[in-house]
C-alpha cells in the first residue's frame, strides 16, 4: 500500500468507526503523542485499540472530514475537523501527523 492508501483506509476505517479494518493500518508498537509537550497519549497497539473502540462506542455520531494533506517522504499531515466526539457535535480542527513505517502506521502526534 502506498502511504496515501494508508491514509485513505484509515479515514475511512475511522468515519466507519470499524475497529477491525482500522487495527491492522497500526504496528504493534505505535506510539501517538500531544504534539504541544511531546507527551505520549498511548504507548503500543493494545491501548491504540482500546482508545478507539471506547471513542467510537462513546461517539456514535463520530466523523472527520479532511480540509487538506501533505505527504512528505514517510509522513501525512491531516488538516481535519472531527465532529461527534463523545456526543459533541462541534467541529473541532486539529492537525494529525501520521508516520509510516513498513506500511502501517507507527506514531501519530496530535495538534488540537
Amino acid at each position: 500500500m502506498t502511504i496515501e492508501e494508508i491514509i485513505d483506509a484509515q479515514m475511512l476505517a475511522f468515519n466507519n468507526k470499524d475497529i477491525k479494518s482500522m487495527m491492522p493500518l497500526y504496528t504493534d508498537n505505535t506510539m501517538i503523542y500531544n504534539f504541544q509537550d511531546h507527551t505520549p497519549i498511548i504507548n503500543g497497539k493494545k491501548e491504540c485499540e482500546e482508545m478507539f473502540t471506547t471513542l467510537f462506542e462513546q461517539s456514535p455520531n463520530l466523523n472527520a472530514e479532511i480540509i487538506k494533506t501533505i505527504f512528505f517522504d514517510n509522513k501525512a499531515i491531516v488538516h481535519e475537523y472531527v465532529y461527534g466526539r463523545n456526543g459533541n457535535n462541534e467541529k473541532k480542527e486539529q492537525v494529525v501527523i501520521f508516520e509510516i513505517k513498513n506500511q502501517k502506521i507507527s506514531r501519530m502526534d496530535l495538534i488540537k
